[in-house]
Protein backbone atom coordinates (compact mmCIF):
# COMPACT_ATOMS: atom_id res chain seq x y z
CA UNK A 1 0.00 0.00 0.00
CA UNK A 2 1.35 3.39 -0.96
CA UNK A 3 1.91 6.09 1.65
CA UNK A 4 -0.66 8.33 -0.05
CA UNK A 5 -3.36 5.64 0.04
CA UNK A 6 -2.53 4.84 3.66
CA UNK A 7 -2.91 8.51 4.65
CA UNK A 8 -6.17 8.70 2.68
CA UNK A 9 -7.65 5.63 4.38
CA UNK A 10 -6.43 6.69 7.80
CA UNK A 11 -7.88 10.19 7.40
CA UNK A 12 -11.16 8.79 6.08
CA UNK A 13 -11.40 6.44 9.04
CA UNK A 14 -10.82 9.34 11.45
CA UNK A 15 -13.51 11.42 9.75
CA UNK A 16 -15.98 8.52 9.84
CA UNK A 17 -15.19 7.93 13.52
CA UNK A 18 -15.61 11.64 14.28
CA UNK A 19 -18.92 11.64 12.41
CA UNK A 20 -20.12 8.62 14.38
CA UNK A 21 -19.23 10.35 17.65
CA UNK A 22 -21.17 13.46 16.61
CA UNK A 23 -24.19 11.38 15.58
CA UNK A 24 -24.06 9.36 18.81
CA UNK A 25 -23.87 12.49 20.98
CA UNK A 26 -26.62 14.17 18.98
CA UNK A 27 -28.98 11.19 19.31
CA UNK A 28 -28.24 10.39 22.96
CA UNK A 29 -28.20 14.12 23.89
CA UNK A 30 -26.71 13.35 27.35
CA UNK A 31 -26.89 16.95 28.56
CA UNK A 32 -30.55 17.36 27.47
CA UNK A 33 -29.71 20.26 25.20
CA UNK A 34 -31.58 19.36 21.98
CA UNK A 35 -34.54 17.51 23.56
CA UNK A 36 -36.01 16.15 20.34
CA UNK A 37 -35.06 12.45 20.45
CA UNK A 38 -36.19 10.20 23.30
CA UNK A 39 -35.83 6.42 23.01
CA UNK A 40 -36.90 4.26 25.93
CA UNK A 41 -34.00 2.15 27.18
CA UNK A 42 -31.46 4.17 25.18
CA UNK A 43 -31.53 7.84 26.21
CA UNK A 44 -34.92 8.59 27.82
CA UNK A 45 -33.43 8.72 31.33
CA UNK A 46 -31.00 11.63 31.59
CA UNK A 47 -28.49 10.87 34.34
CA UNK A 48 -25.77 13.33 33.25
CA UNK A 49 -27.67 16.59 32.93
CA UNK A 50 -26.39 17.85 36.29
CA UNK A 51 -22.80 17.92 34.98
CA UNK A 52 -23.62 20.55 32.34
CA UNK A 53 -26.66 22.33 33.78
CA UNK A 54 -24.82 25.65 34.04
CA UNK A 55 -24.20 25.51 30.28
CA UNK A 56 -27.60 24.19 29.24
CA UNK A 57 -30.13 25.95 31.48
CA UNK A 58 -29.37 29.51 30.26
CA UNK A 59 -29.73 28.44 26.64
CA UNK A 60 -33.04 26.68 27.32
CA UNK A 61 -34.35 29.84 28.99
CA UNK A 62 -33.28 31.92 25.98
CA UNK A 63 -34.87 29.51 23.50
CA UNK A 64 -38.08 28.61 25.34
CA UNK A 65 -38.89 32.06 26.83
CA UNK A 66 -40.66 30.89 30.03
CA UNK A 67 -43.18 33.20 31.68
CA UNK A 68 -42.22 31.94 35.17
CA UNK A 69 -38.70 31.26 36.43
CA UNK A 70 -37.24 29.95 39.69
CA UNK A 71 -33.81 31.16 40.81
CA UNK A 72 -31.43 30.26 43.60
CA UNK A 73 -29.18 27.43 44.73
CA UNK A 74 -29.87 23.71 45.06
CA UNK A 75 -32.39 24.52 47.82
CA UNK A 76 -34.63 26.16 45.19
CA UNK A 77 -33.66 23.68 42.46
CA UNK A 78 -34.81 20.76 44.61
CA UNK A 79 -37.66 22.39 46.50
CA UNK A 80 -39.68 24.27 43.88
CA UNK A 81 -41.59 22.44 41.17
CA UNK A 82 -41.96 24.66 38.09
CA UNK A 83 -45.11 22.72 37.16
CA UNK A 84 -46.93 24.10 40.22
CA UNK A 85 -50.26 25.67 39.11
CA UNK A 86 -49.22 29.15 40.25
CA UNK A 87 -46.19 29.03 37.95
CA UNK A 88 -47.36 27.18 34.85
CA UNK A 89 -50.72 28.95 34.99
CA UNK A 90 -49.27 32.03 33.26
CA UNK A 91 -47.40 30.11 30.56
CA UNK A 92 -44.18 28.10 30.29
CA UNK A 93 -42.26 27.68 33.54
CA UNK A 94 -38.73 26.55 34.28
CA UNK A 95 -36.46 26.01 37.28
CA UNK A 96 -33.35 28.10 36.55
CA UNK A 97 -31.82 27.50 39.99
CA UNK A 98 -28.31 26.00 39.95
CA UNK A 99 -26.69 23.61 42.42
CA UNK A 100 -23.94 25.33 44.38
CA UNK A 101 -24.99 28.80 43.23
CA UNK A 102 -24.16 31.60 45.63
CA UNK A 103 -25.66 35.07 45.50
CA UNK A 104 -23.25 36.17 42.73
CA UNK A 105 -24.36 33.42 40.36
CA UNK A 106 -28.02 33.90 41.23
CA UNK A 107 -27.74 37.63 40.57
CA UNK A 108 -26.10 37.12 37.15
CA UNK A 109 -28.59 34.40 36.18
CA UNK A 110 -31.45 36.76 36.95
CA UNK A 111 -29.86 39.62 35.04
CA UNK A 112 -29.40 37.28 32.07
CA UNK A 113 -33.03 36.18 32.20
CA UNK A 114 -34.37 39.73 32.49
CA UNK A 115 -32.39 40.66 29.38
CA UNK A 116 -33.07 37.53 27.30
CA UNK A 117 -36.51 36.26 28.34
CA UNK A 118 -38.99 38.72 26.87
CA UNK A 119 -41.96 36.61 28.03
CA UNK A 120 -40.89 36.70 31.71
CA UNK A 121 -43.75 37.71 34.00
CA UNK A 122 -43.00 36.24 37.43
CA UNK A 123 -39.95 35.19 39.40
CA UNK A 124 -39.46 33.10 42.56
CA UNK A 125 -36.06 33.72 44.15
CA UNK A 126 -34.62 31.74 47.04
CA UNK A 127 -32.33 33.82 49.27
CA UNK A 128 -30.43 33.64 52.54
CA UNK A 129 -30.65 36.44 55.14
CA UNK A 130 -27.17 37.76 54.37
CA UNK A 131 -25.23 40.22 52.20
CA UNK A 132 -26.48 40.49 48.62
CA UNK A 133 -24.00 42.92 47.02
CA UNK A 134 -23.90 44.16 43.45
CA UNK A 135 -21.33 42.85 40.98
CA UNK A 136 -20.41 43.15 37.32
CA UNK A 137 -22.12 40.33 35.43
CA UNK A 138 -21.15 41.20 31.85
CA UNK A 139 -18.61 38.38 31.51
CA UNK A 140 -20.93 35.78 33.03
CA UNK A 141 -23.85 36.88 30.86
CA UNK A 142 -21.70 36.73 27.73
CA UNK A 143 -20.81 33.11 28.54
CA UNK A 144 -24.46 32.26 29.07
CA UNK A 145 -25.36 33.92 25.76
CA UNK A 146 -22.70 32.00 23.85
CA UNK A 147 -22.52 28.37 25.02
CA UNK A 148 -19.93 26.16 23.33
CA UNK A 149 -22.38 23.97 21.41
CA UNK A 150 -19.47 22.04 19.91
CA UNK A 151 -18.74 20.63 23.36
CA UNK A 152 -22.20 19.02 23.37
CA UNK A 153 -21.43 17.17 20.13
CA UNK A 154 -17.70 16.65 19.80
CA UNK A 155 -15.80 16.38 23.07
CA UNK A 156 -14.49 13.60 25.26
CA UNK A 157 -16.87 14.66 28.04
CA UNK A 158 -19.87 14.41 25.72
CA UNK A 159 -18.82 10.98 24.42
CA UNK A 160 -18.23 9.68 27.92
CA UNK A 161 -21.57 11.10 29.07
CA UNK A 162 -23.37 9.50 26.11
CA UNK A 163 -21.89 6.09 26.87
CA UNK A 164 -22.73 6.41 30.56
CA UNK A 165 -26.25 7.57 29.74
CA UNK A 166 -26.83 4.41 27.69
CA UNK A 167 -25.34 2.18 30.41
CA UNK A 168 -27.34 3.92 33.17
CA UNK A 169 -30.79 3.54 31.57
CA UNK A 170 -31.96 0.61 33.66
CA UNK A 171 -29.77 1.30 36.69
CA UNK A 172 -30.40 4.93 37.66
CA UNK A 173 -33.14 7.53 37.79
CA UNK A 174 -32.97 10.97 36.14
CA UNK A 175 -31.06 13.69 37.97
CA UNK A 176 -33.61 16.36 36.94
CA UNK A 177 -37.04 16.80 35.46
CA UNK A 178 -37.34 18.23 31.95
CA UNK A 179 -38.33 21.54 33.58
CA UNK A 180 -35.07 21.79 35.53
CA UNK A 181 -36.06 20.53 38.99
CA UNK A 182 -33.32 18.53 40.75
CA UNK A 183 -34.07 15.25 42.59
CA UNK A 184 -30.72 15.06 44.50
CA UNK A 185 -31.13 12.48 47.31
CA UNK A 186 -34.93 12.32 47.11
CA UNK A 187 -36.24 8.91 48.17
CA UNK A 188 -32.86 7.71 49.41
CA UNK A 189 -32.33 6.28 52.92
CA UNK A 190 -29.88 7.46 55.62
CA UNK A 191 -31.59 10.83 56.10
CA UNK A 192 -30.44 11.09 59.72
CA UNK A 193 -26.86 10.43 58.61
CA UNK A 194 -27.09 13.31 56.14
CA UNK A 195 -28.34 15.51 58.98
CA UNK A 196 -25.30 14.59 61.07
CA UNK A 197 -22.95 15.27 58.14
CA UNK A 198 -24.60 18.66 57.65
CA UNK A 199 -24.24 19.56 61.34
CA UNK A 200 -20.55 18.65 61.29
CA UNK A 201 -19.81 21.61 58.99
CA UNK A 202 -21.30 24.25 61.27
CA UNK A 203 -20.77 25.79 64.68
CA UNK A 204 -22.13 23.74 67.56
CA UNK A 205 -23.22 24.80 71.04
CA UNK A 206 -23.91 22.78 74.15
CA UNK A 207 -27.60 21.94 74.39
CA UNK A 208 -29.42 23.74 77.20
CA UNK A 209 -32.54 21.80 78.10
CA UNK A 210 -33.84 24.77 80.08
CA UNK A 211 -35.29 26.86 77.26
CA UNK A 212 -34.89 30.64 77.38
CA UNK A 213 -36.78 33.11 75.19
CA UNK A 214 -34.80 35.46 72.96
CA UNK A 215 -36.69 38.69 72.37
CA UNK A 216 -36.22 40.99 69.41
CA UNK A 217 -37.33 44.61 69.61
CA UNK A 218 -36.51 45.56 66.05
CA UNK A 219 -33.39 47.71 66.44
CA UNK A 220 -29.94 47.13 64.98
CA UNK A 221 -26.62 48.94 64.88
CA UNK A 222 -24.29 49.87 62.05
CA UNK A 223 -22.33 46.69 62.70
CA UNK A 224 -25.40 44.70 61.66
CA UNK A 225 -25.84 46.46 58.31
CA UNK A 226 -26.03 44.21 55.26
CA UNK A 227 -24.82 45.10 51.79
CA UNK A 228 -28.01 44.77 49.74
CA UNK A 229 -26.90 46.82 46.74
CA UNK A 230 -27.22 43.86 44.34
CA UNK A 231 -30.71 43.06 45.52
CA UNK A 232 -31.71 46.70 45.14
CA UNK A 233 -30.35 46.91 41.57
CA UNK A 234 -32.09 43.67 40.63
CA UNK A 235 -35.47 44.69 41.99
CA UNK A 236 -35.28 48.01 40.17
CA UNK A 237 -34.49 46.17 36.93
CA UNK A 238 -37.73 44.19 37.21
CA UNK A 239 -39.97 47.18 37.90
CA UNK A 240 -40.22 48.63 34.43
CA UNK A 241 -40.98 45.22 32.95
CA UNK A 242 -44.04 44.34 35.02
CA UNK A 243 -42.41 41.29 36.59
CA UNK A 244 -43.82 39.92 39.84
CA UNK A 245 -41.03 38.96 42.28
CA UNK A 246 -41.48 36.56 45.20
CA UNK A 247 -38.37 36.58 47.40
CA UNK A 248 -38.41 33.59 49.74
CA UNK A 249 -36.04 32.92 52.61
CA UNK A 250 -34.95 29.30 52.49
CA UNK A 251 -36.52 27.41 55.40
CA UNK A 252 -34.44 24.94 57.38
CA UNK A 253 -35.42 22.04 59.57
CA UNK A 254 -35.93 23.07 63.19
CA UNK A 255 -33.21 20.67 64.36
CA UNK A 256 -30.75 22.88 62.50
CA UNK A 257 -31.88 26.41 63.34
CA UNK A 258 -32.52 25.45 66.99
CA UNK A 259 -28.75 25.83 67.23
CA UNK A 260 -29.21 29.58 66.67
CA UNK A 261 -31.23 29.64 69.89
CA UNK A 262 -28.73 27.46 71.72
CA UNK A 263 -25.85 29.69 70.57
CA UNK A 264 -27.80 32.88 71.35
CA UNK A 265 -27.66 34.33 67.83
CA UNK A 266 -31.18 33.85 66.49
CA UNK A 267 -31.67 37.61 66.77
CA UNK A 268 -29.26 38.21 63.87
CA UNK A 269 -31.74 36.56 61.51
CA UNK A 270 -34.52 38.94 62.54
CA UNK A 271 -32.22 41.90 62.02
CA UNK A 272 -31.40 40.67 58.51
CA UNK A 273 -35.08 40.17 57.66
CA UNK A 274 -35.86 43.71 58.81
CA UNK A 275 -33.20 45.17 56.55
CA UNK A 276 -34.21 43.12 53.51
CA UNK A 277 -37.87 44.07 53.99
CA UNK A 278 -36.88 47.73 54.39
CA UNK A 279 -34.89 47.59 51.14
CA UNK A 280 -37.90 46.17 49.30
CA UNK A 281 -40.09 48.94 50.67
CA UNK A 282 -37.58 51.57 49.49
CA UNK A 283 -37.74 50.19 45.96
CA UNK A 284 -41.53 50.35 46.20
CA UNK A 285 -44.29 48.84 44.12
CA UNK A 286 -46.77 46.07 44.82
CA UNK A 287 -45.10 43.38 42.69
CA UNK A 288 -42.27 42.54 45.11
CA UNK A 289 -42.82 40.43 48.23
CA UNK A 290 -40.64 38.82 50.90
CA UNK A 291 -41.77 35.54 52.46
CA UNK A 292 -40.54 33.52 55.46
CA UNK A 293 -41.59 29.91 56.11
CA UNK A 294 -39.16 28.77 58.81
CA UNK A 295 -40.57 27.75 62.16
CA UNK A 296 -41.57 25.16 64.76
CA UNK A 297 -44.52 23.91 62.76
CA UNK A 298 -45.41 20.40 61.60
CA UNK A 299 -43.31 20.66 58.46
CA UNK A 300 -40.26 22.21 60.10
CA UNK A 301 -40.22 19.60 62.86
CA UNK A 302 -40.75 16.43 60.81
CA UNK A 303 -39.29 13.46 62.73
CA UNK A 304 -35.98 12.48 61.16
CA UNK A 305 -34.97 8.83 60.81
CA UNK A 306 -32.62 6.86 58.59
CA UNK A 307 -35.54 6.09 56.29
CA UNK A 308 -36.27 8.38 53.32
CA UNK A 309 -38.12 11.34 54.80
CA UNK A 310 -41.23 12.71 53.14
CA UNK A 311 -40.38 16.40 53.51
CA UNK A 312 -36.64 16.82 54.09
CA UNK A 313 -33.53 15.37 52.45
CA UNK A 314 -31.18 17.07 54.93
CA UNK A 315 -31.47 20.13 57.25
CA UNK A 316 -31.50 22.57 54.32
CA UNK A 317 -32.87 20.69 51.32
CA UNK A 318 -36.66 20.38 51.44
CA UNK A 319 -38.70 18.27 49.01
CA UNK A 320 -41.04 19.88 46.51
CA UNK A 321 -44.04 18.86 48.63
CA UNK A 322 -42.86 21.57 51.05
CA UNK A 323 -42.22 23.93 48.16
CA UNK A 324 -45.76 23.33 46.89
CA UNK A 325 -47.17 24.55 50.21
CA UNK A 326 -44.93 27.61 50.07
CA UNK A 327 -45.99 28.44 46.51
CA UNK A 328 -49.66 27.90 47.44
CA UNK A 329 -49.36 30.50 50.18
CA UNK A 330 -47.16 32.97 48.28
CA UNK A 331 -49.54 33.07 45.32
CA UNK A 332 -52.71 33.13 47.42
CA UNK A 333 -53.98 29.66 46.45
CA UNK A 334 -54.26 28.77 50.14
CA UNK A 335 -54.37 30.87 53.36
CA UNK A 336 -51.12 31.75 55.13
CA UNK A 337 -50.41 28.98 57.61
CA UNK A 338 -46.82 27.79 57.37
CA UNK A 339 -45.42 31.11 56.18
CA UNK A 340 -45.87 34.84 56.42
CA UNK A 341 -45.49 37.87 54.17
CA UNK A 342 -42.69 39.89 55.79
CA UNK A 343 -42.61 43.66 56.24
CA UNK A 344 -40.12 45.75 58.20
CA UNK A 345 -42.79 46.37 60.85
CA UNK A 346 -43.99 42.80 61.43
CA UNK A 347 -40.60 41.14 62.01
CA UNK A 348 -40.63 41.70 65.82
CA UNK A 349 -44.13 40.20 66.00
CA UNK A 350 -43.04 37.19 63.93
CA UNK A 351 -40.03 36.71 66.24
CA UNK A 352 -42.29 36.86 69.29
CA UNK A 353 -44.71 34.30 67.83
CA UNK A 354 -41.85 31.96 66.98
CA UNK A 355 -40.55 32.22 70.55
CA UNK A 356 -43.94 31.19 71.90
CA UNK A 357 -44.33 28.33 69.43
CA UNK A 358 -40.83 27.11 70.20
CA UNK A 359 -41.50 27.10 73.96
CA UNK A 360 -44.74 25.18 73.49
CA UNK A 361 -43.15 22.71 71.09
CA UNK A 362 -40.17 21.96 73.37
CA UNK A 363 -42.50 21.43 76.32
CA UNK A 364 -44.52 18.88 74.37
CA UNK A 365 -41.53 17.25 72.69
CA UNK A 366 -38.60 16.86 75.11
CA UNK A 367 -37.15 14.23 72.77
CA UNK A 368 -36.43 16.97 70.21
CA UNK A 369 -33.40 18.40 72.05
CA UNK A 370 -32.22 14.88 72.91
CA UNK A 371 -32.20 14.00 69.22
CA UNK A 372 -30.36 17.22 68.41
CA UNK A 373 -27.76 16.37 71.06
CA UNK A 374 -27.25 12.92 69.53
CA UNK A 375 -26.73 14.42 66.08
CA UNK A 376 -24.12 16.85 67.33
Amino acid sequence: MSARRYIYLFTSALLVLAGMVIVLNRVIDPFWYYRDISIEGVNAVKTRFSYYERHVKPELVRLEQPASLIFGSSFAEIGFNPLHPALKGVGKSYNFALAGAGWDMTLCSMQFAIQQDLALRQIVVGIHPENMPSRACEEDIEKMQNPDVRAFLFSYDALQASINTILDQRKQTPSHTAEGMYFYTRGKPETASRFREYFARYRKCKIDHVSVNLSFKGGFTGADQLDLSGLRDLLRATQGKGITVKLVLYPRHALFFEQEYQCGNRESRWKALTQIASEIEKVGGDKIELWDFEGYHEIGTETITEAPNALWQDPGHFNYEVGDIMLDEMFGLKPQNMGELITAKNVPLRAERENKRRELYLQKHPEFLTQLESML
